[in-house]
């Protein structure tokens, strides 16, 4: 993994919003989209395998909640027993599309 820069005026670490691999996201975070996936409508998973946690599991959030769950993704995932709609379409596709975004 690279390093994260520093800061050139206090030395400290400049931090990207970024998760890697193998890193626990913030609690604070975490609660937010937990929250957001349980008070959701629609719930879009877009371009994922669906295979890193937590964030795979909020599908599961947004499905018991009642949500309407969309996966937009090439190759089949370990939720898409839990989706409404599967898009098997590249993102740069599909995505214009469900969104009615001229292209």
């Amino acid at each position: 993994m690279d390093r994260e820069p520093g800061c050139v005026v206090c030395g400290g670490v400049l931090k990207t919003a970024t998760v890697y691999f193998g890193e626990a996201w913030d609690a604070d975070v975490l609660d937010a989209a937990a929250q957001a996936a349980g008070d959701c409508d629609v719930f879009l998973a877009a371009g994922t395998s669906l295979g890193v946690y937590p964030a795979a599991g909020l599908v599961e959030v947004a499905a018991a909640s009642g949500a309407r769950v969309v996966i937009v993704n090439a190759e089949p995932t370990p939720y898409d027993g839990h989706a409404d709609l599967l898009v098997r379409e590249p993102i740069s596709e599909a995505l214009p599309e469900l969104l009615d975004v001229p292209r």
